[in-house]
């Protein structure tokens, strides 16, 4: 839209068309070089001039000439344009550029023993990128709380958000082996009741987590449990598990590297339930700054060839 009320401010592609015009004082050479037909760049400058109510070129069949006005709005707007064309680049630049700053979060546990490794890797690797990662098993608000990813576990709920899996994650059920000499293992999901067992609390409900057993095909068997120790972190499950306080469900994310030193022994194996994992959270697909997404790549990869995390059986 175009109008000539005091005050308007003209479309910047009128001016920047009025300024190729006048630069090269020729309605052709602008056309050629904006991509535009010269009938377009006539009716630009046209609108232009009524949106300032006055003449900046004088046209004959032969030359374009510029007005006293047509030179000193040229002497204004071609800075200006410069100026903008210069900022746009640099925006573009540090959109594709591996460097700025990258706010992670993380659960604690998971963020101490395996994020660091990748985050520091990955500062070797793009020393431009800065990094901030805040550890916390809270759910984290990203847009509130300005976080540009998030490492969260679970089973996701669909939302607006973007997300990638980058660590499949199995509930495996565990024991200590001085637990498990003297008080046997569970057979059956059914037999865990007869059990001494380490529960977790969601911070939010104040629930204790049911645990999930495989039951025939697909089918996931959510049961409740009755604990002798709760405690809100999946760490300090599968830590009390080997401390031989009772049996504990836990991420096989961190139940196998314990398994791997003898600290824990597993149970149930073929009732394990496969439907959780490990995910890069973040808000949105649109202008993703490229050290966030070769961040999300990096950490994609190298928990790729983390076989020791990952539950295969």
């Amino acid at each position: 839209m175009w109008s000539n009320n005091a005050g308007m401010t003209a479309d910047i592609r009128l001016v920047a068309t009025f300024v190729e015009v006048a630069r090269r004082l020729s309605f052709s050479g602008a056309a050629r070089s904006l991509g535009l037909t010269p009938g377009s760049v006539s009716l630009n400058v046209r609108h232009l001039e009524e949106v300032l109510g006055v003449r900046l070129l004088t046209r004959t069949t032969r030359q374009v000439q510029l007005t006293p006005e047509g030179q000193l709005y040229l002497d204004r707007c071609a800075p200006a344009l410069e100026a903008l064309a210069e900022a746009e680049g640099a925006v573009r630049d540090e959109r594709n550029a591996l460097s700025g700053r990258l706010r992670v979060t993380s659960t604690t546990a998971f963020g101490r023993a395996h994020l660091l490794p990748v985050i520091s890797d990955f500062m070797t690797a793009h020393p431009a990128v800065e990094v901030e990662l805040s550890l916390s098993d809270r759910f984290v608000d990203l847009v509130a709380e300005g976080f540009d990813l998030a490492i969260r576990g679970g089973v996701l709920p669909v939302s607006d958000y973007v997300s990638r899996l980058i660590l499949p994650v199995a509930m495996l059920t565990c024991a200590s082996p001085a637990y498990a000499a003297r008080h046997g293992m569970p057979g059956t999901p059914e037999d865990v009741d007869r059990h001494r067992l380490i529960g977790m609390r969601s911070n939010p409900s104040q629930e204790v987590f049911a645990w999930e057993f495989a039951k025939g095909g697909k089918e996931v068997l959510h049961k409740r449990i009755e604990p002798t120790f709760v405690v809100n972190d999946p760490e300090g499950a599968a830590l009390a598990a080997a401390a031989s306080m009772g049996l504990a469900q836990v991420g096989s994310n961190i139940v196998l590297p314990k398994v791997a030193t003898g600290s824990l022994v597993l149970a149930l194996e073929e009732h394990t339930v496969r439907a959780r994992g490990l995910y890069a959270v973040y808000p949105s697909r649109r202008f993703v700054p490229r050290r966030l997404t070769a961040f999300v790549n990096a950490a994609a990869e190298a928990f790729a060839q983390r076989a020791d995390l990952v539950w295969s059986r």
